[in-house]
């Protein structure tokens, strides 16, 4: 392989790092910063403890995307992310249910009711392209279950994940 294929190929894999650890670290700071919507919302999937599985999710948000990004035991921190981006997956899907099922009273005006389905509407939306989001976060982070972080990574591919044959 060249220099420059060989540039290509670690750039690549740098980009790729980058951009999925943003995917979890850029909304953290919102999630802390609304720490009793999120342990709500988390009450959708997990009603035992929601605010144990919204903390245990942070935390793997935030260590997990730096693991990935650093390459250190990512494939580890990759298999907590398939979990997570599961069950955020699910919870979209559940959160597009809850707006489908939104309504005002008999009382409210026409414009009222045209004005909240059309809202209704684009929340739908919004929730199942983020659930299908979270379906390719899943896919990616099942690649890097199977092929490790790539090049420049701390920690090499380890274990039973370690992407290679025998």
């Amino acid at each position: 392989m060249s220099v420059e294929g060989m540039t290509a190929d670690v750039c690549a894999w740098l980009v790729l790092r980058a951009a999925y650890a943003w995917m979890f670290l850029y909304p953290a700071y919102g999630l802390i910063k609304n720490w009793e919507t999120t342990v709500e919302t988390t009450a959708l999937i997990f009603s035992w403890r929601p605010a144990l599985f919204a903390f245990g999710s942070l935390v793997l948000m935030i260590f997990g995307s730096l693991a990935l990004l650093l390459g250190i035991y990512g494939q580890y921190a990759a298999l907590g992310l398939i979990a997570f981006n599961l069950g955020g997956a699910l919870l979209h899907y559940r959160l597009a249910d809850r707006l489908k099922r939104t309504h005002l009273s008999a009382g409210a005006t026409a414009s009222d009711q045209e004005s909240l389905e059309s809202v209704i509407t684009l929340g739908v939306v919004g929730h199942v392209t983020s659930a299908e989001k979270n379906f390719v976060l899943t896919a990616v982070a099942f690649f890097f279950l199977l092929q490790g972080t790539g090049p420049m990574s701390l920690v090499k591919a380890c274990g039973v994940f370690s992407g290679r044959v025998p």
